[in-house]
């Protein structure tokens, strides 16, 4: 009588496990809403109230995400914010382009580039973007990214990681 408890108890622990294992793939697994304007923000902690902000668009036929850009100082950050002026302005937001849609509804882009210029500098930001969409207007994922900035200063850093979130209104 004893086994037949445990294997009831094992049974139902092993039922409950598996439903909410296809639960959680399902919530996790979700198409993008084709055509959609996406907006978000990075998990960055807010400058001067603004947050750095995530921005895309999902293709017509739903397989990438175009215009992928997130703001951010990079490894090296920055200063001299003006009060009440957003700072996620110029070089401070990385454009990368298009990312991958999966049929199931990953997001992934590996080793896109953008350039930017100033004051004596060339910053070359090279970029990883991997998530999943997890609901038709909501994504969530992570940003990984490298900088190498040649000119009057010439370093290298990265990667460094950032997550991120966006819907579409």
């Amino acid at each position: 009588m004893r086994t037949v408890a445990i294997r009831g108890s094992v049974l139902g622990v092993m039922t409950c496990v598996l439903a909410a294992a296809l639960s959680a793939a399902g919530a996790f697994a979700a198409k993008p809403a084709h055509g959609a304007h996406f907006t978000g923000r990075t998990a960055a902690q807010p400058v001067l109230g603004f947050y750095a902000p995530v921005k895309f668009t999902v293709s017509q036929n739903g397989r990438e995400l175009t215009g992928f850009s997130y703001g951010s100082f990079g490894c090296f950050g920055a200063g001299g914010f003006k009060p009440g002026v957003n700072p996620y302005t110029g070089s401070s937001v990385i454009h990368i382009g298009a990312v991958k849609v999966s049929a199931s509804g990953s997001i992934s882009v590996s080793g896109a580039k953008s350039t930017s210029s100033g004051f004596g500098n060339t910053t070359v930001t090279t970029v990883s973007v991997a998530g999943r969409f997890t609901k038709p207007k909501a994504v969530a994922g992570t940003i990984t990214f490298s900088q190498k900035i040649t000119g009057k200063f010439n370093s290298t850093c990265g990667p460094a990681q950032i997550g991120f979130t966006a819907s579409a209104h």
